[in-house]
């Protein structure tokens, strides 16, 4: 008989619990626009006495029915609260993320009236992350090259936080960067995005026909990482093909020189925008 009244009363509790229902916090957050948290809860015969929200182990917000005003924004390192808003069975808050790639833990928390002041909460993590918009571009590739030349080809990413790290193929096989061909950076934008870039230099195999397909692959270090990449294919001259290239190395050559006078001028216009 004292187990079934055990039973009872536990089962009662159970049904007069109060909960969250449904916690709302983006995987990613992009640094150039607020982002939007949602915590859903249920009461039941349980009266609210307060909503918190948390960043990390910092307290960002808070709704209290009973006081005036009933919400109070805290601003911390690195969050900037806008605003918020609360139902009676939700909150809303909308945070600014800084401009910096970093991953913090929002938390929500709901109590109910005293004596017993019980406590629900809940945890999702937000990573401060800009997409970027386009796929690499690669600049410098010749629809035909002659076996035994050399080509200098460099691959930009779009801009994006944290910069896209970035890798070049042939044929599928990675390239070992040179010491000097490592990935650069370009002057930081409005919520700290940069575009990247990194040049890759192709001494075409001799005596080889056939083509070559150069790849770029821009690659965003976030959980799990982001790729986009492009291709170009370059054609490689034949036997029978080599008086034609001849006639027009002329006009390949004064191209070559072009594309490298842009790279070298894009790359000098990025690092005066760092000096100043």
């Amino acid at each position: 008989m004292k187990m079934k009244i055990l039973t009872l009363f536990m089962l009662c509790a159970i049904a007069s619990a109060h909960k969250i229902t449904q916690l709302k916090v983006p995987l990613y957050a992009d640094p150039r626009r607020a982002a939007e948290l949602s915590c859903h809860f249920q009461m039941d015969d349980q009266k609210l006495h307060s909503v918190k929200w948390y960043r990390d182990m910092h307290e960002i917000f808070r709704y209290n029915p009973s006081q005036k005003p009933p919400i109070r924004l805290f601003n911390v390192t690195g969050i900037m609260v806008q605003g918020g808003e609360c139902q009676v069975d939700s909150c809303m808050v909308r945070v600014m993320p800084p401009p910096v790639a970093t991953r913090a833990a929002y938390s929500c928390e709901i109590s109910t009236e005293g004596p017993k002041f019980q406590i629900a909460r809940q945890t999702k993590h937000m990573t401060v992350v800009a997409m970027p918009d386009k796929d690499p571009t690669i600049i410098g590739a010749p629809k035909l090259v002659k076996p035994g030349e050399q080509i200098l080809l460099n691959c930009t990413s779009d801009y994006s936080l944290p910069p896209s790290d970035i890798n070049w193929y042939i044929d599928n096989d990675i390239q070992k960067p040179e010491p000097w061909h490592r990935t650069e950076l370009s002057a930081p934008q409005p919520g700290g995005l940069r575009a990247s870039w990194r040049v890759l230099r192709v001494s075409v195999p001799p005596a080889e026909s056939g083509a070559l397909r150069v790849r770029c692959e821009a690659i965003l270090m976030v959980e799990p990482p982001v790729v986009r990449d492009t291709s170009a294919i370059i054609t490689l001259y034949s036997r029978t093909q080599l008086s034609k290239y001849v006639s027009n190395r002329g006009n390949n050559m004064e191209n070559s020189v072009n594309v490298l006078a842009c790279v070298v001028l894009w790359t000098l216009k990025e690092l005066s925008k760092v000096s100043l």
